[in-house]
C-alpha cells in the first residue's frame, strides 16, 4: 500500500517534481529534454541579441550529436553560436576573458549554460567574485530538475541578469527572471513559458517597465555632509539627520516620482573614494558601491576615468568646473602708500627730469654769453637755476627769476606747466584714490600664480580626502604634478571635506584649498566673501549619481534627472541653495587686521553668479592713519634738514677757525687748560687716598696671636 499512496502523492503534487531518477542519481548530464532545441531557438530569437554562447562545464556528458543539432538550429535561424566546453581550466579563463571583453566594449551578450545544478551554482558565484556583471550581459541557466536552491538564489546580485529555465514536463519549459519584480531580491518569477511556442514576445519584460514604479522599496543610501548638496548633523549617539541640501531634495523628487523610500546613514570612511588603489581597494563611499554594498549614492561626486572603472554615472546633475580658495588680498602698507601712485619704472624718470630741468634751464640762459665771452658767474648761475626749478616742482613761492629774458621765461613757464598739470595733479589725483580706497596685494588667481606663491611665499595646498581633485593632482602632469610635489612638505595635505578646508583658509593666510568652483562660491557666501578670493576656471568637471555596475534601474533614474536637467528645475534647485542662505552668515566678521579698519559695507549682496566681486567694502573716508606716509616723509625731510644744518654750521666753524692768523690765537686758553688737567689730576688723588684711609680704619681685628 506504501507505493501505491507515494504514486499517489506525487500525481497530486505540482507537475515539477516529474524528473527522470536516473537524472538524480547521476552527476552528468547527459541528455538535453525533448523539444529543447526549439525551444531555445525560439527564446533565441526573442532576444535583442541575435548571438549566443553555449556553455557546458564538468557535469555535463550530452553527446555530440545532440549539441550539434542544437547548433545547426540556431545557425540555420541567422544567431550566431559560440560553443565553448569549460571543463578544463584553460577553456573557463578565456570564457571570463571572453566576457570580460564584452564588458568593455559594451557588447551585448546571451551565455545559455548547460550543466547540473551544483555546477550552476558554482559557477554564478565565480561571476560574481570576477564582477563580470553587466546590464549587457545575460546569463540562462537550465535547471534539468527540482527547484532552484536557495544557494544559487542567494548568490544572485539585483544587477546580474540571470534567467532560469526549467522543465516541468514533456515538452513544456518555464523562463524565470531575476529582474521581473523591482521590489524583491534574490527572488526567480515566472515571466514566460514555452509549450510549442512562446506565451509571449519579447522574453524577458524591459527594466523601463519593471522599474517604473518601485512600489514602496526602502534603499538604505550613504550620504556626506557637503554643503549645499547635503547638509548632516552627526549626533553623539552615531546617528545623523539631514537637515537640506540641493541634492536632498533632488532625491526626493526622483523617489516621489518612482515610488519609493530611502534612509541616510553615515558611511564609515566619510569621503567619497577617488579610485582603485594598487592592493585592489577602493575606500570611501564609493568603495561601496563597487563592492555592491551600496546601490548609489548622489551628492556631488565628480565624473573621472579612474573612478568609471569601478562605478557607473547617470545623467550629469550639475555642469561645474575646478577651481581653489586663497584668502582675500591684504591691504598693502599704507606708509608707503604715498610712492605708490607711480610704478617704479616712472619714479627714476621724475627724478632725472628733476636733475636734467635746472641745468636745461641754466642752458638757455647761459649760452648767448657763452658765444658772446661775457665774463658772468657760471656757477651761481647753474645754482640759482637749480633751487629755482625746484620750488617750481615743489609748487613753492619764488620771486627770484635766474633772468628776465624771454627765452627763460618761455622755458620756465613751459617746466611749471609740466610740473603742476602733468606730474602734481595727476600724482596728486592717484594718491587720493589709494588713499580712499587702499591698495590689496595681487591676487593669487591661476594655477603658476599659486605654484609661485608655494614655491616662495610658503603657501599651502589643502584638498579633499579621496575626492576628484585629489586624484587630479596625483595623476595630473605639468603644473598639478608640480603642486602635488610642492604638497609633499607639508604637514596637513588633506581635509575631511571642502568645508573643513575653507575654514582653514578663514584661519589660516597662507593656505588654499581645491574644489568645485560652485561649493567654494558657496563656502565664501556663508563665510563672508570679503574674505576670499576665488580663482578662474581650472577645468570642467561634472557631477552625476553613482550606481552599481550593470544596475538596473539606471536608464530608468536617468528619464527623471533629464527631464528636471531640461525643464531648468536643477538649475533652480541650486540657485534657492543660494537664496536660502541666511543674510547674517555672508557678513563674517573680518578675518585680518587691516580688514578690521573698514567701518561699512556698502551694497547689497551679489546674486548667485560665477564671477566674484573684486571687494564688497566701499569708499573709505581719509583718516590720519592712511596719511602716515605723508608723516614720515615729512619727518625724513626735517630730519634731512636738521642733519644738514649741522654740517653747515661744523662746515662754518671750520672754515672760521682756518681763516684766522696765526698770531690773533690767545696763548692764555691753552695755560687756562692745563692748569685745569693738572687741578682734575690731583683732585683725583687727594679722593683715593681718603678712601683708602677710610676703608683700613673700618676693617675688623685680625685677632691676637
Amino acid at each position: 500500500m506504501k507505493p501505491f499512496f507515494l504514486m499517489l502523492f506525487l500525481l497530486l503534487t505540482d507537475a515539477d517534481c516529474f524528473f527522470d531518477i536516473k537524472e538524480i542519481i547521476s552527476d552528468k548530464m547527459t541528455k538535453l529534454p525533448k523539444d529543447f532545441n526549439v525551444a531555445i531557438k525560439d527564446i533565441a530569437e526573442s532576444l535583442p541579441s541575435k548571438e549566443m554562447t553555449v556553455v557546458r562545464g564538468n557535469s555535463t556528458n550530452i553527446r555530440s550529436q545532440d549539441v550539434f543539432e542544437l547548433l545547426r538550429l540556431l545557425c540555420q535561424h541567422n544567431i550566431q553560436v559560440v560553443n565553448l566546453d569549460i571543463a578544463a581550466m584553460e577553456n573557463k579563463e578565456m570564457y571570463y576573458g571572453y566576457l570580460k571583453k564584452a564588458l568593455d566594449v559594451s557588447d551585448e551578450r546571451t551565455n545559455l549554460i548547460l550543466c547540473e545544478p551544483y555546477e550552476c551554482e558554482n559557477l554564478l558565484l565565480e561571476l560574481r567574485e570576477n564582477n563580470l556583471i553587466h546590464r549587457t550581459i545575460l546569463y540562462i541557466f537550465f535547471w534539468p530538475y527540482g527547484s532552484v536552491s536557495d544557494r544559487f538564489l542567494n548568490t544572485m546580485v539585483e544587477a546580474m541578469r540571470v534567467a532560469v529555465i526549467t522543465n516541468p514536463r514533456e515538452s513544456v519549459f518555464r523562463i524565470y527572471y531575476n529582474q521581473a519584480t523591482p521590489n524583491r531580491l534574490n527572488h526567480l518569477s515566472l515571466v514566460n513559458w514555452w509549450a510549442f511556442r512562446l506565451y509571449k514576445s519579447p522574453l524577458l519584460p524591459s527594466a523601463d517597465k519593471v522599474y517604473k514604479n518601485f512600489r514602496g522599496r526602502v534603499f538604505d543610501v550613504p550620504v556626506l555632509h557637503a554643503p549645499p548638496w547635503h547638509f548632516v548633523k552627526y549626533n553623539n549617539d552615531s546617528s545623523i539627520n539631514v537637515t537640506g541640501g540641493r541634492d536632498d531634495k533632488l532625491l526626493k523628487l526622483i523617489a516621489n516620482k518612482l515610488n519609493f523610500r530611502y534612509r541616510y546613514y553615515d558611511p564609515p570612511d566619510r569621503s567619497q573614494g577617488s579610485g582603485i588603489i594598487g592592493n585592489g581597494t577602493f575606500k570611501g563611499t564609493l568603495g561601496l558601491i563597487w563592492k555592491r554594498q551600496a546601490d548609489f549614492f548622489l551628492g556631488d561626486v565628480t565624473m573621472t576615468w579612474e573612478r568609471l572603472q569601478a562605478v557607473e554615472f547617470s545623467f550629469l546633475t550639475l555642469a561645474d568646473s575646478g577651481a581653489f580658495l586663497t584668502h582675500a588680498p591684504a591691504k598693502l602698507s599704507e606708509t608707503l602708500a604715498i610712492i605708490r601712485p607711480f610704478r617704479w619704472e616712472v619714479w627714476p624718470l621724475v627724478c632725472a627730469t628733476l636733475f636734467i630741468t635746472g641745468p636745461a634751464l641754466w642752458i638757455v640762459i647761459a649760452a648767448p654769453s657763452l658765444w658772446q665771452r661775457k665774463k658772468r658767474d657760471q656757477m651761481g648761475l647753474l645754482n640759482n637755476c637749480c633751487w629755482f626749478t625746484v620750488t617750481l616742482f615743489l609748487r613753492q613761492s619764488s620771486t627770484k627769476e635766474p633772468s628776465s629774458t624771454h627765452k627763460a621765461r618761455l622755458v620756465t613757464v613751459l617746466i611749471s606747466l609740466g610740473a603742476t598739470y602733468v606730474i602734481g595733479d595727476m600724482y596728486s589725483a592717484n594718491l587720493t584714490s589709494l588713499l580712499a580706497r587702499p591698495a590689496k596685494e595681487p591676487p593669487i588667481g591661476t594655477l603658476p600664480a599659486l605654484e609661485e606663491a608655494m614655491r616662495e611665499h610658503g603657501y599651502e595646498l589643502v584638498v579633499e580626502s579621496h575626492s576628484s581633485s585629489l586624484s587630479i593632482l596625483e595623476n595630473g602632469t605639468g603644473v598639478y604634478g608640480r603642486l602635488a610635489k610642492l604638497m609633499k612638505r607639508q604637514r596637513v595635505q588633506r581635509v575631511h571635506n571642502v568645508e573643513a578646508g575653507v575654514r582653514l583658509v578663514l584661519n589660516r593666510r597662507r593656505v588654499a584649498v581645491l574644489g568645485g568652483r560652485e561649493t567654494l562660491y558657496y563656502d565664501t557666501e556663508r563665510f563672508g566673501s570679503h574674505n576670499f578670493h576665488l580663482s578662474e576656471k581650472l577645468y570642467t568637471r561634472y557631477s552625476a549619481i553613482a550606481f552599481q555596475i550593470g544596475s538596473p534601474y539606471l536608464e530608468t533614474i536617468n528619464n527623471v534627472v533629464m527631464t528636471l536637467f531640461e525643464a531648468g528645475i536643477l538649475g533652480k534647485m541650486t540657485t534657492d541653495e543660494y537664496k536660502n542662505l541666511p543674510e547674517q552668515s555672508r557678513r563674517s566678521e573680518p578675518v585680518t587686521e587691516s580688514e578690521n579698519l573698514s567701518t561699512e559695507k556698502t551694497g547689497e549682496t551679489a546674486a548667485v553668479t560665477q564671477i566674484q566681486n573684486e571687494t564688497s567694502k566701499g569708499l573709505e573716508p581719509v583718516s590720519l592713519t592712511m596719511l602716515r606716509g605723508a608723516f614720515c616723509l615729512l619727518g625724513i625731510g626735517h630730519l634731512l634738514a636738521g642733519v644738514t644744518l649741522l654740517i653747515e654750521i661744523q662746515l662754518y666753524r671750520r672754515a672760521r677757525k682756518r681763516a684766522l692768523p696765526p698770531q690773533t690765537r690767545n696763548p692764555t686758553n691753552t695755560f687756562k687748560a692745563k692748569a685745569k688737567k693738572c687741578i682734575l689730576r690731583g683732585w683725583r688723588r687727594i679722593k683715593a687716598a681718603a678712601i683708602l684711609a677710610i676703608d683700613r680704619a673700618l676693617a675688623p681685628d685680625r685677632g691676637i696671636d
